[in-house]
């Protein structure tokens, strides 16, 4: 491998992890915080896209380094829709980040009681008894239906990442005042929440760090090259 091919190779690393070492320690210190944190899932999905997305590009350049243009630009466009698809759309979700499902749920249940309107599970309209809705698995998808607004929730939970997602469905026209309400008030008692530091934000911290410091080594390791480009670019 020539100088030129060990540079390109060196920033290609530093482009493919850097940005995802950076998701993962900003998600650790989220994760660290005293309160949880709610950002809007369509947000969410585009940063965590701008983390990946260099895995992507890198596949991509290489096709077209090896004389594949056309299979580049297919996948290009594969890679485009498939994000179109799964772009959540504005308002549909938000995402709870530094927070249990049952935690999530007690939180919720605070948000409706302050807006005077009840949240019940399926379980619990089903009529199951308590022992029963308290021994279910709480990592999987429930779905919680809020009266007497009609807005439908349905929580689903990553517990490695301690987050919980809250995609929303209105089941009655032009809900979106009723929506707002429900996250202004679910924000306000966020505010009242009170933690100690999760050990899942000291270890995605740990991973975000050890991803970070792959590519720094290697920049370093070849500093003498990248310094000797860009003195031949500036001298050209």
């Amino acid at each position: 491998m020539n100088s030129a091919d060990q540079i390109v190779f060196v920033l290609q690393v530093v482009l493919a992890l850097g940005p995802m070492a950076v998701y993962f320690l900003a998600l650790g210190l989220v994760n660290s915080q005293a309160r949880p944190c709610l950002v809007r899932a369509r947000s969410d999905f585009i940063v965590l896209t701008i983390a990946f997305v260099p895995l992507v590009v890198w596949p991509i350049l290489t096709l077209v380094r090896y004389g594949h243009p056309w299979l580049a630009t297919t996948v290009s466009v594969g890679v485009a829709a498939l994000f179109i698809a799964m772009l959540p759309r504005r308002g549909s979700g938000w995402v709870l980040y530094n927070v249990s499902p049952r935690q999530c749920r007690r939180l919720l249940d605070q948000a409706c009681r302050r807006l005077g309107w009840s949240i019940q599970t399926e379980a619990e309209q089903a009529g199951q008894t308590p022992d029963a809705i308290q021994t279910a698995d709480p990592t999987t998808a429930d779905t919680l239906h809020i009266g007497p607004v009609g807005l439908t929730i349905t929580q689903d939970s990553l517990p490695g990442l301690r987050n919980v997602t809250l995609w929303v469905n209105a089941t009655k026209p032009a809900q979106t005042p009723e929506i707002d309400r429900l996250i202004q008030s679910l924000s306000q008692e966020i505010q009242h929440e009170s933690m100690l530091p999760s050990p899942a934000g000291a270890s995605l911290v740990l991973i975000g760090a050890t991803l970070l410091g792959v590519p720094m080594w290697y920049l370093f390791q070849h500093m003498d090259l990248i310094v000797r480009a860009v003195r031949h670019i500036l001298s050209v």
